[in-house]
């Protein structure tokens, strides 16, 4: 059984997370502000698409890491180190599969789920949507790692590096949006280059032996 201290180590820094992870969309939002209504509108619908892709992502990582930590209760490290191999490919795998569904069909995607927008929040939603949709597979790489740290119940690590994230996305939100003046894509671009550097970063460290 976990002492409660235990838990409290485990569980606030994994509710930190949870809360960062969801304000990268958040952010965008709030920096396009500047850039008009339709920029918000656009950025704003995406955002909810972005929230369900993010969800199945994580469900996929959560199950692979419930047979990580069954495996490593039990002492099996082999079988503990392939199963993780496969959650990361799996992970990879769908969502590559989602991005490339995503930018196939971006607009028939848009209008089955929001019907008929006016012209210009529908051009600043594709935009959003499109770069947004390239970092699906950084996306779903950086969720299994993050799985895999939480199977271990280093929790604190995935914390730092989803504080790293939305760092890196606000200061690039600032950058594009206020000094380049480039609307949709200057929260966009960021946002693909933050979870990019969480990704490489988390994989990273995934592999340290220890």
């Amino acid at each position: 059984m976990f002492s409660n201290q235990a838990l409290k180590k485990l569980l606030i820094p994994l509710v930190i997370e949870q809360i960062l992870a969801m304000l990268v969309g958040m952010t965008d939002t709030l920096m396009v502000s500047s850039a008009g209504e339709a920029a918000v509108s656009g950025v704003a619908l995406v955002d909810m698409v972005n929230y369900l892709m993010i969800t199945i992502l994580t469900a996929v990582a959560t199950g692979g890491a419930v047979i990580v930590s069954q495996y490593l209760g039990s002492r099996q490290s082999e079988n503990a180190e392939k199963s993780a191999g496969q959650l990361v490919m799996i992970s990879a795998a769908i969502s590559l599969a989602i991005m490339a569904i995503c930018l196939l069909f971006c607009r028939q995607l848009l209008q089955l789920l929001f019907g008929t927008v006016e012209a210009d929040v529908m051009q600043a939603a594709m935009t959003y949507f499109l770069i947004t949709a390239c970092s699906f597979p950084m996306l779903g790489i950086y969720n299994a790692s993050a799985a895999l740290f939480r199977s271990a119940g280093k929790t604190d690590i995935t914390m730092y590096i989803s504080l790293l994230m939305n760092t890196v996305n606000i200061i690039g939100d600032f950058i594009g949006v206020q000094l380049l003046d480039a609307g949709v894509a200057g929260v966009a671009v960021p946002t693909l280059i933050s979870r990019g550097l969480a990704a490489v970063v988390i994989t990273a460290l995934a592999f340290r032996e220890r």
